[in-house]
């Protein structure tokens, strides 16, 4: 946890520094959304590390960063989990947040000049910051601070989406029309995970994944259609 928060004053050093570079900022930006992409990779490797079974159509992502191995590890966890590479899960968790946050504050200037702009940022920031909570406080070390810190970023990718999707209509057609896309994805996901108690066969983790993946996609996109106009922000 010492090394997160080292990192975490360490990034906001950066963007005091570099935040008014607009060159260096689009670089940052963009670098940090499009690395999110590692994501998929990692996870695939620590699912396969894993000792325990573990489906990750059914079990939540948390469950590959519980740092030990047993049953009822955690509330709701009353099956075998063991996951060897749970620091690595933990630390994509925090650093998978912390990139989230770079890239909204580096690339914020890039969206139109408007109020509802600056609110979208900001819940993109609050999305990015639950995520990486995640991984600060695995859910089998602290149950109810790990999941009250990881609600917040389950909502607040959607109005972030509405938001953005008002402003740039006429201006950026084409991010418009990838934003509703994913939007459109992140609903009917949160939508699966709030149907679960009704229809138990429903796939959790798997709605998980796709709630969250659909935001990396789409600020994944978003970077790259920003870094292919970057010239035309820098002049």
């Amino acid at each position: 946890m010492v090394s997160m928060i080292i990192i975490s004053l360490i990034a906001v050093l950066i963007i005091f520094i570099f935040r008014k570079n607009k060159r260096i900022s689009i670089r940052i930006g963009s670098i940090s959304w499009i690395a999110l992409s590692a994501y998929f990779f990692i996870e695939a490797f620590v699912i396969h590390a894993t000792t325990a079974p573990y489906d990750f159509l059914k079990q939540p992502m948390s469950d590959l960063g519980v740092t030990t191995c047993g049953t009822d590890t955690y509330v709701l966890a009353n099956y075998m989990i063991c996951s060897p590479y749970h620091w690595l899960m933990n630390w994509t968790f925090f650093l998978t947040g912390l990139a989230i946050l770079l890239g909204t504050v580096f690339l914020y200037p890039l969206w139109p000049k408007a109020r509802t702009t600056k609110i979208a940022s900001f819940f993109i920031g609050i999305f990015g910051i639950s995520y990486g909570m995640s991984g600060i406080i695995p859910a089998d070390i602290h149950f109810y601070g790990h999941t009250l810190t990881a609600l917040p970023g389950m909502v607040v990718q959607i109005p972030a989406m509405i938001l953005i999707s008002i402003v740039i209509y006429k201006k950026m057609p084409r991010i418009f029309w990838w934003t509703i896309l994913w939007l459109i994805v992140n609903i009917l996901a949160l939508l699966g995970i709030f149907l679960q108690p009704v229809f138990s066969n429903l796939p959790g983790g798997l709605l998980q994944r796709i709630l969250y993946v659909s935001v990396y996609i789409w600020l994944t996109g978003i970077a790259i259609g920003f870094w292919q106009k970057r010239h035309r922000f820098i002049d």
